[in-house]
């Protein structure tokens, strides 16, 4: 079973649902797997940060938001990447 994921986890998930065109709040809400309360938490967070902007009903990334969205894929690869490479040590070494 999955932890729970943290702040980052949900922000970048967030930035990935509304780049891929599912930008209304009921959509971004089922595709990012949040509750209403969480969406709006995190959504004040990411407008008032000038990453999304929301205009006509819709959801949209500022270019900030896309350099930020770029940054957080390279980190969450190389976390996996850090995470595959500790699970081999490990099992050369048990």
């Amino acid at each position: 079973m999955r932890n729970k994921r943290d702040q980052l986890e949900i922000i970048i998930d967030m930035m990935e649902v509304i780049n891929k065109g599912y930008n209304s709040k009921s959509a971004v809400m089922k595709y990012a797997n949040l509750s209403n309360t969480l969406l709006e938490k995190y959504i004040d967070v990411l407008v008032s940060k000038g990453l999304i902007e929301y205009s006509g009903g819709y959801y949209k990334l500022t270019d900030r938001g896309l350099q930020l969205l770029e940054k957080l894929r390279k980190i969450r690869e190389l976390n996996l990447r850090l995470a595959e490479l500790i699970n081999s040590v490990a099992n050369d070494l048990y």
